[in-house]
């Protein structure tokens, strides 16, 4: 599982999100130092405008969760064999709509690092990302992608004290630090209900057995 930058935005727009996240990806979630940079550079503060204040405070909540000490999740660097196929993912991103003028750094660097992975273990690897653009190239490399909707059904399946009604609180919540494609937001909180019957689920399943 690999999330960018905005799906840890996300989790620090609630006090216990950060725990769940740890807690239901542990041992599966790789953050390149990359994504964590750029999560402490919102942390630091600055800005005047009401979204850059809410992601400066998720940022600070997830650093403060998820960064200091040992750390929770295995922080990957590049290689100098990865940079041919991050500067194609650039140019991927920037040729579709709306992607000229943007960096697309953070996004290069997870799919390139997913690709890597499963290119090296055979196993499935998943992007976590509200990124539209980044979700199409990922899948043109063979890696889904989960948004942020997913990510908090997902905790709700894994924990049913997270209820389907505040999940759809904090989907829209988060929507303020960062926000999915219009098609992909949930409209009512049955997104969030699991449809886990006996042992079988099958979209949670299919996530649980990412890499």
């Amino acid at each position: 599982m690999w999330p960018d930058a905005g799906i840890l935005l996300l989790l620090g727009t609630a006090e216990d999100l950060p725990g769940r996240f740890a807690r239901h990806y542990h041992g599966r979630a790789r953050i390149p130092r990359k994504i964590e940079n750029e999560v402490r550079g919102h942390s630091s503060g600055g800005g005047t405008t009401d979204m850059e204040q809410r992601k400066s405070r998720a940022a600070t909540a997830v650093v403060r969760a998820l960064f200091l000490g040992s750390g929770t999740f295995p922080k990957l660097e590049l290689t100098d064999a990865d940079l041919p196929l991050v500067d194609r993912v650039i140019t991927a991103l920037k040729n579709l709509p709306g992607g000229k003028g943007k960096a697309h750094g953070g996004e290069a660097v997870l799919i390139a690092l997913a690709v890597r992975h499963k290119r090296a273990t055979g196993e499935r690897q998943v992007l976590l990302s509200n990124d539209g653009g980044a979700s199409v190239v990922a899948a043109l490399h063979d890696v889904p992608t989960r948004h942020a909707g997913d990510v908090l059904a997902e905790l709700a399946c894994a924990d049913t004290k997270l209820a389907p009604a505040r999940c759809l609180k904090l989907f829209i919540a988060s929507c303020l630090v960062s926000t999915p494609p219009a098609s992909c937001r949930p409209a009512d909180d049955s997104a969030f209900r699991c449809s886990r019957s006996g042992s079988a689920c099958t979209p949670c399943d299919a996530v649980d057995g990412a890499a």
